[in-house]
């Protein structure tokens, strides 16, 4: 039986993304991040999710779980809700990981991430179970409200 450790966070869209130079409109997977992913095996497609984000109407989104073949139950977690009164453009995001060494490495560059964030950070959770909620089948379709009902899928990817 694997042990699996978990982190979620919420903060803004904009800590997934750097901006290497600041007077062009181009970015890549924030080196923080990146360096998790790399730590972790999986490579979630940050470009699309941020591009996709942004062109999503508010009151819509839904979970992306993106998994390795290779490690199951290892994954990258992306709740893209856009809330209709939210005006800082927030995201919950996390991992699920397993391996005493991984789990290490991956506490210290979490902890990094979120403690560099330079906009509204709103929580860092870390432990076991934490993201259990998210990831259970049955809670989807996810039924969330505002003027109108929206449907929330979670949505599965192998990469």
């Amino acid at each position: 039986m694997n042990l699996y450790y978990e982190f979620w966070i919420m903060t803004s869209i904009l800590e997934l993304v750097y901006y290497p130079d600041e007077w062009k409109d181009e970015y890549i997977p924030h080196p923080n991040f990146k360096a998790i992913m790399d730590v972790i095996g999986i490579r979630a497609p940050i470009e699309d999710i941020y591009e996709r984000y942004y062109n999503q109407p508010v009151h819509t989104g839904h979970v992306l779980v993106f998994s390795n073949q290779q490690k199951p139950g290892t994954c990258i977690v992306f709740d893209t809700y856009r809330d209709a009164t939210d005006q800082s453009d927030m995201i919950r995001f996390g991992w699920r990981i397993s391996g005493k060494e991984t789990i290490e490495s991956v506490k210290q560059l979490s902890r990094q991430l979120y403690d560099e964030c330079e906009d509204v950070t709103v929580f860092y959770k870390e432990g076991q179970s934490v993201l259990y909620e998210v990831l259970k089948e049955e809670k989807y379709p996810r039924k969330i409200y505002d003027k109108k009902v929206f449907k929330q899928q979670i949505k599965r990817y192998i990469v």
